[in-house]
């Protein structure tokens, strides 16, 4: 598949980003039902939904959050205002209505850490409290004698949570998930944006002949997937791997946050086809570049291997770490430097990098559905002129001498990806040298079992 394809699936992207950025998604909420419905247009999405105070694990399913409006006041003027931006709210806060000093306030007050004309996105959806979000200037303007009028306009109602399906069938019983949250108001690139590309992705694999079955799942982040899985445990030994999806309208290369163990296939998988469309590939450790939901499917007692896919600059991230560290400072460094404001938006998204991210993953599929156990069927040396397999070592002594060893690795024991990987040889080659052999009967072809790598 070429760029020139993928180019047709950027309006795709551009009119889900368009139309569900600047809603307030929270995690149980009309909104967030609006924007599953929206997906709808572009796949069949079945919708799964717990009622308020349903267990899940050691979880319970919050209530919805419903706000009509919230601001902070003084006699003369409006000072932030939900309905200017509905991040001016923390996400959750409960109800309020007082009249207060400045120095009260202020502990109610957050600012963005790194930018300071940002409204950032806080929350709090398991401990009772409320708060405003302010640009540093805004909250510099508060004065801690004067008196201010804070309203929240909120409440908690009994509904439900709402998960989004879409699964493209295979032949087989085994399953490859795509995940991505749909949660994050006024976001872009943390949400939303693998939210646009995983839908692009699935309307490119929906009429393709495929073993796996592909899943596509939209929650709200974490108690989304927690519902899903401990309301769907038949499907958790089924499930091959999973992927999260987000951060990838980012102006960097994209990066592999590795699953917990780090040793499965989908690991190197994704390094591989990620190296076929960029210089130079990284990789980093489980839980190091970022905390989604890939950590509910590598969690205790689930234990699917689950990779993240970002263009999160780690590398700056980690130098900035280091350089907190030396000067005795033990802070978070954010994965980009809108990450969780109102300035995460559209006009941050890089649309060629979203084309080579979907292209990305439809090549990641394509080395997923590739991959087999060849087993060898012959016995001594292959008379290899017969089968057309021999290569003239004075022509390509290379290739001459990868045939010989690909000879020894036919025992059953060994992925076609795992022998292109010994031999140093590209893996469409190495599926391509297997194909002939199977064709002239010197091999059989065996499936991955799901706990070969795990």
């Amino acid at each position: 598949m070429t760029k020139t394809d993928l180019n047709s699936f950027s309006p795709i992207v551009e009119d889900i980003l368009s139309n569900l950025a600047n809603l307030n998604r929270c995690i149980v909420g009309e909104a967030f039902e609006k924007s599953l419905e929206y997906l709808g247009r572009y796949i069949d999405l079945e919708i799964h939904r717990y009622k308020t105070g349903t267990e899940c694990w050691t979880w319970n399913v919050p209530p919805k959050w419903q706000i009509k409006d919230g601001c902070i006041k003084t006699s003369k003027s409006v000072l932030a205002s939900f309905k200017d931006c509905p991040l001016h709210v923390m996400s959750y806060s409960v109800p309020v209505h007082e009249k207060i000093k400045g120095g009260e306030l202020l502990k109610h007050i957050y600012v963005h850490k790194e930018i300071p004309h940002a409204i950032p996105y806080e929350f709090s959806f398991y401990k009772p409290k409320w708060g405003f979000c302010l640009t540093h200037e805004q909250r510099n303007e508060i004065e801690e004698d004067e008196i201010y009028e804070v309203i929240i306009d909120s409440e908690f109602i009994d509904d439900y949570l709402s998960v989004g399906e879409y699964t493209i069938k295979g032949e087989s019983d085994e399953y490859i998930f795509f995940l991505c949250h749909l949660d994050h108001p006024n976001q872009v690139n943390d949400g939303l944006i693998g939210c646009a590309v995983n839908t692009a992705l699935a309307t490119l694999m929906e009429d393709k002949k495929l073993y796996y079955n592909y899943t596509f799942l939209f929650v709200p982040e974490s108690i989304g997937s927690i519902a899903f899985l401990s309301h769907n445990e038949h499907l958790i030994s089924k499930i091959r791997y999973s992927i999260f999806v987000e951060m990838v309208g980012l102006g960097n290369p994209l990066v592999l946050q590795k699953s917990y163990k780090g040793s499965e296939l989908i690991n190197s998988y994704a390094l591989c086809a990620m190296t076929e469309f960029q210089e130079i590939s990284k990789s980093y450790p489980y839980l190091t570049v970022a905390g989604n939901d890939e950590k509910i499917f590598n969690a205790p007692g689930v234990d699917i291997p689950s990779i993240s896919i970002t263009r999160v600059n780690q590398d700056e991230r980690l130098k900035k770490k280091e350089e907190a560290r030396r000067d005795g400072l033990n802070e978070p460094v954010l994965p980009y430097p809108e990450y969780h404001s109102h300035l995460d938006n559209i006009d941050s998204v890089n649309f060629s990098q979203v084309n080579e991210t979907i292209e990305v993953l439809y090549d990641l599929c394509h080395i997923i559905e590739k991959d087999f156990i060849p087993v060898r069927k012959f016995k001594g040396p292959v008379f290899l002129s017969k089968y057309d397999l021999w290569v003239d070592w004075r022509k390509d002594p290379g290739m001459n001498e990868s045939v010989m060893w690909l000879m020894y690795l036919l025992e059953g024991d060994t992925t076609a990806f795992q022998i292109a990987e010994k031999l140093k040889l590209d893996f469409k080659a190495v599926v391509g040298l297997l194909d002939k052999l199977h064709d002239s009967g010197l091999i059989k072809r065996k499936r991955i079992p799901i706990g070969f790598d795990r």
